[in-house]
């Protein structure tokens, strides 16, 4: 049977802050927004902005395994929600999920951020998007996003894959750098000697 995203989470726009969201040391929630998305998409917690919110909504706070989506732009991408200590909500530009309570023991939510985050649900919000000066992802859109639901086992399998993954990149990344660097220190080493032997 062809399923939909809608068919697993509840979809709720992010907190309706007006403007720009300024900082507020009297502030009461955190804000995710996406300049605090990393490029490994994951939530920087600690460079959240502490602003004031429009509203008293408990409803709209972020919870450990919620998932933020990227609805604004080019770059509509999943986020899971971890590491969170203070109340946080999520900026406009996103929609936050949550997974239906009936649904909670059929579903990883890393297992929704790793499947909205490939190719085929990316082409299906490429082709999906609305807009001219700035495109972006409707409620309807994302809800009827078409979703494969394997069992638990597989899914825990692949979000344990996708984690080596990125720690394997991030190392490999790490390395490369580290080889630039010393090749840098090795030149410049290099050229001062011939500086002071002619």
């Amino acid at each position: 049977m062809a399923t939909t995203l809608g068919d697993f989470v509840q979809i709720t726009s992010g907190h309706p802050f007006r403007g720009r969201i300024e900082s507020n040391k009297d502030g009461d929630v955190y804000v995710v927004q996406m300049r605090n998305i990393d490029a490994e998409g994951r939530i920087d917690v600690k460079s959240l902005t502490l602003a004031k919110s429009v509203r008293e909504n408990s409803l709209d706070r972020l919870r450990q395994n919620d998932i933020v989506f990227i609805a604004k732009g080019s770059n509509n991408t999943a986020s899971l929600v971890e590491g969170l200590t203070k109340d946080t909500v999520c900026a406009p530009h996103f929609f936050h999920l949550r997974i239906k309570p009936n649904k909670q023991n059929s579903i990883l939510a890393g297992f929704i951020c790793w499947q909205l985050n490939q190719k085929p649900a990316q082409r299906y919000f490429k082709v999906s998007a609305e807009g001219s000066l700035q495109v972006s992802i409707r409620k309807k859109v994302l809800e009827e996003t078409p979703f494969v639901l394997p069992d638990l086992e597989t899914q825990r399998k692949i979000v344990n894959l996708h984690r080596c993954s990125m720690k394997e990149i991030k190392t490999y990344y790490r390395l490369i750098e580290n080889r630039q660097l010393e090749m840098t220190a090795i030149a410049s080493d290099l050229l001062n000697r011939l500086d002071k032997s002619t």
